[in-house]
Parts: C-alpha cells; sequence; structure tokens
C-alpha cells in the first residue's frame, strides 16, 4: 500500500527503524487502557499491555470502596457501600469535584459497567442492578447467583457477568436470561471489563493476585499476564473506555484500489505512522521513539508504508493497496510522550 500523501518531518525511514522485525509472541494485544479500582487499598490502577501506567488514590472525604466504577470521558465511581460517597475524576486521576451517594434499595456493589446512558453494578446477593448516569435512580434487573464483577456489550446490549464463586463469564440480555456462557477454568472471575476496541474479554483472576487474562467472546483464552507492580492490589473492578474519545482508525474503499484511512481522537499536531501486516498479532516495537509500545499487529509482511501528521486530532489520507495487500490490516501510531496506538483496522 503506497501512502499519496506529503512526508512529515518524521521521515519513513525514521519511523521504519523502530519496527526492526522481532520474535513476536501469538497472543492479542492490549488495544486500551484497563481501568482498575482496589478498595483495600483505595486505590485506581491503570493497566497497558502488562505494565501499570499511572495509579491514584481517591478524592479526600470520599469512600475506600469505589467499586461501582464507569469510565467515560471521565472516571466516575460511587461507594460501595449504600450512603457512602464515590467520585468523578479525569482519566489522569485528577479529582473533579463532583460526589454521587450510593443510593438506597442495593446492599454493597463490588464492580460497575455503562451503555452509555444508563450504569450497571452488581451486589453482594448477585443482584444485578441498572442506575441512572449520575449513581441514582436503581432498578433490580435479574439475578446473576452472587458476588462477582460486569461489563457491558455494546454489540447486543448485553451484560457478561463473572462471579467469585463460580468459573464461569455468562452473557445475559438485560431481562437475565442467558445468550452465552463458558469457563475460564477458575472461580474469583473479578474485574471483568470488555474492550470496545476489539470485543475482547479482561478479568483479574484472584487467585493469582495481580494476573490478569484476556478472552475471546467465544471463551477463547487469549493472554495471561502477571502485572509488576498489581499483586500488592486486590483489584475487584475493573472498566475500559466507553466512547469519549478513544484513538481511531476506519477505512473505506476496495482493494485492490484506493483506501482512505481515517484518524479521529489522535494527539494534535504531532506524527503518526500508518503500519501495515497480513496478521493480527502483539508486536512490540523493540527500539526508537516508541519502544516498548505493543501493537496489534502480527510480523507477516510488517511494514510502515507512511507517515502523515495527526493535525487537529481528525483527518484522513488516501493510499493505493496493491492485491498483495487485501485481507491485511492498518494501524496507527502516533509519537509522543507517550506514543498511542489506534485500534486496529482491517483493509475492504
Amino acid at each position: 500500500m503506497k501512502g499519496s500523501t506529503r512526508r512529515q518531518s518524521l521521515s519513513i525511514s525514521a519511523l521504519s527503524a523502530t519496527l526492526i522485525l522481532a520474535a513476536a509472541g501469538s497472543s492479542e494485544a492490549q488495544i486500551s487502557e484497563y481501568y482498575m479500582h482496589s478498595g483495600d487499598q483505595h486505590t485506581f490502577t491503570v493497566v497497558q499491555n502488562g505494565t501499570i501506567i499511572r495509579q491514584w488514590d481517591i478524592a479526600s472525604g470520599t469512600s475506600n470502596y469505589q467499586y461501582p466504577m464507569v469510565v467515560r470521558d471521565t472516571v466516575r465511581t460511587t461507594s460501595a457501600d449504600v450512603g457512602a460517597v464515590g467520585a468523578e475524576y479525569s482519566l489522569t486521576g485528577t479529582d473533579l469535584g463532583p460526589r454521587y451517594i450510593h443510593p438506597a434499595g442495593t446492599s454493597r456493589c463490588w464492580d460497575g459497567a455503562t451503555d452509555g446512558t444508563h450504569n450497571f453494578s452488581i451486589d453482594t446477593v448477585g443482584a444485578v442492578w441498572q442506575f441512572d448516569g449520575d449513581w441514582t435512580n436503581p432498578v433490580r434487573l435479574f439475578s446473576a447467583g452472587g458476588i462477582g464483577a460486569l461489563a457491558y456489550d455494546p454489540d447486543n446490549n448485553s451484560l457478561w457477568v463473572g462471579t467469585f464463586s463460580g468459573s464461569n463469564l455468562t452473557q445475559y440480555d438485560l431481562s437475565g436470561n442467558v445468550i452465552s456462557s463458558f469457563t475460564t477454568g477458575h472461580t474469583q472471575n473479578m474485574a471483568v471489563a470488555l474492550d470496545p476496541a476489539d470485543g475482547t474479554l479482561w478479568i483479574h483472576n484472584r487467585n493469582v493476585q495481580g494476573t490478569i487474562e484476556q478472552w475471546s467472546r467465544s471463551g477463547s483464552l487469549l493472554n495471561t499476564i502477571t502485572v509488576p507492580g498489581l499483586s500488592s492490589q486486590n483489584a475487584l473492578s475493573g472498566e475500559f473506555q466507553f466512547g469519549g474519545g478513544g484513538y481511531t482508525c476506519s477505512l473505506s474503499g476496495s482493494c485492490p484500489g484506493t483506501i482512505r484511512v481515517t484518524w479521529n481522537n489522535a494527539p494534535v499536531q504531532t506524527q503518526q505512522g500508518i503500519v501495515f501486516a497480513l496478521n493480527t498479532g502483539s508486536f512490540r516495537i523493540p527500539s526508537g521513539p516508541c519502544q516498548g509500545i505493543q501493537l496489534g499487529l502480527g510480523t507477516n509482511q510488517l511494514r510502515l508504508v507512511n507517515t502523515v501528521s495527526t493535525g487537529n486530532g481528525s483527518g484522513s489520507a488516501n493510499g493505493r493497496a496493491g492485491s498483495s495487500a487485501c485481507g491485511g490490516y492498518l494501524q496507527l501510531v502516533a509519537t509522543g510522550m507517550p506514543c498511542e496506538t489506534s485500534n486496529v483496522a482491517q483493509i475492504p
């Protein structure tokens, strides 16, 4: 695929040097940031590709246990305990000021999720609750059988639930009907979260504290990661950002032929590389300005095809894709401190 845009100050040869082929694992990459909360340590932790990239303490005067947590443009929590207080934080942990009291009607809650309008949580007896976006007006939806964690699936307006004492991840519609289920092979499936960038499910395996797992919706184990520093965090709730501005890449056109690459919510006024591979995977850049960044691409014909400015954070570029590129994948990598990656998009 040949890019038609003008080369910017960051040359293709310079960025290509950061993409030296190296041994890459067969597991899937983590595209988005995984937000977790540890009530016993009253700490929020953000994990990316096996590394803690930031942490922050609870806001002053709020509950230690802010397990009901949703992540959009901000992180919005309520307390696990009825009558106690949660808070609203920026994505980097700044206390933004608003407070959210856990309303009467539920018992202690252990995780959170959102569909963009409503919030969801699961309580000690396994009741799944729907709230308004400010954690008010609880409505009991159904019972999942016991204390656990949950994630919202936007593909079919459903909830994935894991329980502390059971070994299954079970997908329910909002009326409580089971859609699908699979076993993880162990109990204590906590901090259940769904990454909307690729549709994979993530859990904290509390049997081996500090170990997170990535699963496909069909029940295939894609990745097991021991995160240095996470073993000291009793993380029972977890979320990925729902909407609210993730760095995205989309493709249009036909192959062979002209392909338009469109990006949104990229870091502004920086350079980004358009990277191609014939397969997905977990290639980690071994050197250069983006050293250590893990892509969602494999090593089959992995190469940089162009660089282009991100402009104001949104834009597009056209490129010519030959027949050998059809069915392959593109991902954008924006240089910066730190570097950032988009989702992986398949060439149509």
